[in-house]
């Protein structure tokens, strides 16, 4: 298939001087020249695929692409809300923590809790591309997943 895919691109350049084709312009091209398909462009840059979930909603439109808003988990019969915007974050359980997350590599969570809490202080969160859960696993604690509640305002 990747065959089919780089003698498709290779068949849409244009003719330089020397009668040679061209790959397209955003055609990627490998080390000796030839056309690379986007699935093995993907492989070699896992960014030209993927977005930043913090950003993605300024560019697509739509809120549901972005981490920010209102978030909702259970664990046992204790709720954990999670609330994101800006890039600052609040949680709360039996605990009441707010810090700040950043949407490199995922969502990356630091929070501090007023109690002196830590085990949900530190997290790594991944939203589903649908943008209706958020699952972080938290650094020496829980993984929880969160379904979203509620929507940043604009």
């Amino acid at each position: 298939m990747a065959v089919a895919a780089a003698l498709a691109l290779s068949s849409c350049g244009s003719s330089d001087n020397d009668g040679k084709k061209q790959p397209a312009v955003g055609t990627t091209v490998s080390a000796t020249g030839q056309p690379v398909s986007p699935s093995a462009t993907a492989a070699i840059d896992p960014s030209a695929t993927t977005t930043n979930p913090v950003e993605s909603a300024a560019t697509s439109g739509d809120p549901t692409r972005t981490v920010e808003g209102v978030w909702l988990a259970t664990q046992g019969s204790v709720k954990v809300q999670l609330v994101l915007g800006e890039g600052k974050a609040a949680l709360t359980s039996a605990h009441l923590c707010g810090g700040g997350y950043t949407g490199q590599d995922g969502i990356g969570l630091t929070l501090t809790c007023m109690d002196g809490d830590t085990e949900r202080t530190s997290g790594h969160g991944v939203l589903a591309p649908d943008g209706k859960t958020l699952t972080v696993r938290w650094t020496g604690g829980p993984t929880d997943i969160f379904s979203r509640t509620g929507l940043p305002s604009s």
